[in-house]
């Protein structure tokens, strides 16, 4: 049995880190067979359907005492695997990635790995000198979008990188015992999941803002249709940079009747049920879009960052009916969802091919 440290953005109350998370651990036993929990980095850790071990010590929330802790499993493992997300745009010297390279000097059998991640973007040259020296390191990399596979193949690296996907199109295999919920009433609910990015990396608040207009507007017509619920669904519940405030704000602008605000739920695969019991997802956040997208919920996904893009572009989603950033007219939106609520959801060409692909994040690497 092999010992693993996973390491990403886990314990901040996101639900698209807390997927990764979750696939990981399973993919730890039902691809690779090895029935060792696996450690994962982080604090307050969701609850999964797959043990695993933490690597910070219970109760740690010093960051000292949590940079020992990852360098103290580091010295004991075999494998320091980054899974999921937007993990290499940066190696900052004080990070998990920075404290197990220096575990490798006393722990040369340690090998580091990468699944389902993407590369950038990056803030400076520094920034991307320091990914892809860390990116020659690695034993393997499999990439979750086609953007990132082919800049790290224009990099020749001594092993070849892998044109993998988003680990979170694995969530219908890993919960393949979940039966749908059935829709007992005539209304239909429309899921909603809503965020902030500018204000968080000094960008334009201005677009932020218009964003988020645009998002009222388009709710403030479609909830003229009495017939329609909504469903706000808050995917990160971190008190610093989540989306409960701005979930609060837009949802208030609705008749009361209409909506309900579903928080932070700790157990992803109650989000993958909430998801579920939709009939239309309409998100800012991605894995709002991808849960909804692998849970054969017909959605809608404003691209307010590269990644939201780089995943509509994979699954083959209709441009027709992209809204890009919120950059089309609201009342043609509305047009649109209701044409879809009617059952007439043009599903995505590329969706079995992109789950083939996230298998590829376990099936091609043998540890």
């Amino acid at each position: 049995m092999k010992q693993i440290i996973f390491n990403g953005f886990y314990g901040y109350k996101n639900t698209g880190d807390d997927a990764f998370l979750e696939i990981a651990a399973w993919g730890n036993r039902f691809y690779w067979n090895n029935y060792s929990p696996a450690y994962f980095t982080g604090e307050n850790l969701p609850t999964l359907q797959t043990p695993i071990q933490k690597v910070y010590r219970l109760g740690t929330s010093n960051k000292i005492f949590q940079k020992a802790s990852v360098f103290e499993k580091s010295l004991k493992c075999d494998y320091f695997i980054n899974a999921g997300g937007s993990v290499l745009s940066k190696i900052s010297p004080l990070g998990n990635i920075a404290v197990a390279n220096k575990a490798n000097l006393f722990n040369q059998k340690l090998q580091h790995g990468a699944i389902g991640v993407s590369i950038g973007p990056f803030t400076s040259s520094k920034d991307e000198k320091g990914v892809i020296e860390y990116l020659k390191k690695l034993k393997f990399l499999a990439l979750r979008d086609t953007q990132s596979y082919q800049y790290a193949k224009s990099l020749s690296l001594d092993y070849n990188p892998i044109n993998a996907f988003d680990l979170a199109a694995l969530l219908p295999m890993c919960y393949q015992d979940i039966d749908s919920p059935i829709h007992t009433t005539s209304s239909k609910t429309i899921g909603v999941s809503v965020c902030n990015y500018e204000r968080y990396y000094k960008g334009d608040v201005i677009n932020e803002k218009r964003r988020n207009d645009f998002v009222k507007d388009t709710l403030a017509l479609l909830s003229k249709n009495k017939n329609l619920k909504f469903k706000f669904l808050v995917f990160n519940g971190n008190e610093q940079i989540g989306d409960y405030k701005l979930t609060s704000e837009i949802a208030s602008k609705l008749p009361k009747e209409q909506y309900e605000i579903i928080p932070y739920m700790h157990n992803t695969i109650q989000v993958w049920q909430e998801i579920k019991s939709c009939d239309f997802i309409f998100s800012t956040r991605l894995h709002a879009s991808v849960f909804a997208c692998y849970a054969n919920v017909p959605f809608m996904l404003i691209e307010y960052h590269r990644k939201c893009s780089d995943f509509l572009e994979d699954i083959g989603y209709n441009s027709k009916f992209r809204v890009f950033d919120g950059e089309r007219v609201p009342q043609e939106v509305v047009n649109d969802i209701e044409y879809f609520l009617n059952e007439k959801f043009p599903k995505p060409s590329n969706i079995q091919e992109t789950i083939e692909r996230a298998k590829l994040n376990f099936t091609s690497i043998r540890l």
